[in-house]
């Protein structure tokens, strides 16, 4: 996200914009520096101490403000972005921690996806109530899968299938997910698909 408002407030001066348009594209890279700091803060705290700051989340709020963050990187790549409506549950959950588990997902759905061609790129998120009290977000991308051996190490710090990977990031995502008494894992199939099944908090009468 700091890279593209970067490379945009690079074209609005190159276009000579320094009005409204520029102070507002430099205002959300200030934001997402900030985000990105409380996450390296929050990540930091959650494995020194097991640190988690919960708070009820609706869970469609959730999912559509971590997909609209994806909604520019689709558009330029040629990817359909489907993002199917939740159930109108609550989590009690630490935002900022759900957030990295969910973008992780989503970037690793994007990376997979750009292997196919144009016409076939398809991400899709959705979650359904799997039983009482729980909850099952699921991440599908139509890239090649995952296989059997694959699914062995899949999550196993240090094992990674990118060149510039470090392996962590599923790693990190399963460890915040268990913390939060839920799940993560991937199936074995021809298009990816990544499951986060979660506990329910107890929702207010009324909300999204």
């Amino acid at each position: 996200a700091l890279l593209a408002y970067a490379k945009a407030s690079q074209q609005l001066l190159a276009q000579g914009e320094t009005g409204e348009r520029l102070h507002d594209v430099i205002g959300r890279v200030a934001a997402e520096s900030q985000r990105a700091a409380d996450v390296v803060s929050r990540l930091r705290d959650f494995f020194r101490t097991g640190t988690t700051r919960l708070e009820r989340i609706w869970l469609r709020e959730l999912l559509s403000s971590v997909a609209s963050r994806f909604a520019a990187q689709a558009q330029q790549q040629g990817i359909d972005l489907t993002l199917h409506p939740a159930p109108p549950c609550a989590l009690w959950a630490d935002r900022l921690q759900l957030e990295v588990v969910l973008r992780n997902l989503l970037a690793n759905a994007f990376e997979a996806t750009a292997e196919r061609p144009g016409a076939g790129r398809q991400v899709r998120v959705w979650a359904h109530q799997e039983s009482i009290g729980r909850v099952c977000i699921t991440v599908e991308d139509s890239g090649p899968g995952v296989s059997e051996e694959m699914v062995e190490h899949l999550f196993a710090a240090f094992h990674s299938s990118k060149a510039s990977g470090l392996g962590l990031g599923l790693a990190i995502s399963r460890a915040i997910i268990e913390a939060h008494g839920g799940s993560l894992w991937a199936e074995v199939a021809e298009r990816g698909v990544f499951k986060v099944l979660l506990p329910i908090g107890e929702a207010p009468s009324d909300g999204p």
